[in-house]
C-alpha cells in the first residue's frame, strides 16, 4: 500500500511539473517607440541543447529567436524561431497553412518553391520554402501546428529554421524535430 501511495504521489508531482500539452503565453509589451502596447503570443518551446534565446532579437521581431551559443542574431549562419499567430476563426491547420503558403508564393517571385516534408508528428505540417532571391534566408523549413492558450484560444505555432545556406538549415533540422517532440502538441 505504501508503494502505491508513493507511486501515485510521484505521478501526480510529475504531471504538475510537466504540462500535459504545449501552450501559448500572452505577453504585452511597449512598442512603437513607447507609443502603444503590443501583444506577443509566445509558444512555450525550449531552446535546443547548444542554443540560447536571443532576447534582443526576440523582442525586436516579436518571436522567440534561438541562436547557437556564442552567436547573436545578426552573426549566426542559422537561426531557429518560434512564433504563434492567433487563429480567431479556429481555421483547420491544413487550410491555414494552404492560405499562408498561397500568400507567400504570390509575393515571393517566380523562383520561389514550397516542398512538403515528412514530420515526426502527424499533427504537424512541415514545409520547405526556397526563395533564392532572398540573400539572408534563401532556404527555410517551417513546422506548423495548432495550439491553445490557458483560456482555450486557438493559435497556429510556427517553428522555423532559417539560414544563409542550405547546408546550415539542413544541419539544424534534427533540432526542430526534437523541439516538435518536446512541445507536447495537443
Amino acid at each position: 500500500m505504501r508503494r502505491f501511495i508513493f507511486g501515485l504521489a510521484f505521478i501526480t508531482a510529475s504531471c504538475a511539473m510537466f504540462p500535459a500539452r504545449a501552450e501559448v503565453d500572452k505577453i504585452i509589451h511597449v512598442c512603437d517607440r513607447q507609443e502603444r502596447m503590443c501583444p506577443e503570443f509566445r509558444p512555450r518551446v525550449t531552446a535546443p541543447d547548444g542554443w540560447a534565446r536571443d532576447e534582443a532579437a526576440s523582442l525586436k521581431y516579436g518571436v522567440s529567436m534561438f541562436v547557437p551559443n556564442g552567436k547573436s542574431f545578426g552573426k549566426a549562419e542559422v537561426i531557429i524561431y518560434a512564433e504563434s499567430r492567433y487563429n480567431h476563426d479556429r481555421t483547420e491547420l491544413v487550410e491555414w497553412v494552404a492560405t499562408s503558403d498561397k500568400d507567400w508564393a504570390t509575393t515571393s517571385g517566380k523562383n520561389a518553391k514550397i516542398t512538403p516534408l515528412l514530420s515526426v508528428n502527424p499533427k504537424v505540417i512541415v514545409n520547405r520554402y526556397d526563395n533564392p532571391s532572398l540573400k539572408d534566408q534563401p532556404v527555410e523549413l517551417i513546422a506548423h501546428y495548432a495550439d491553445l492558450d490557458k483560456d482555450r484560444n486557438s493559435y497556429v505555432v510556427r517553428l522555423a529554421v532559417s539560414g544563409r545556406t542550405e547546408a546550415a538549415v539542413l544541419a539544424a533540422v534534427p533540432l526542430i524535430d526534437k523541439m516538435i517532440v518536446g512541445a507536447k502538441i495537443p
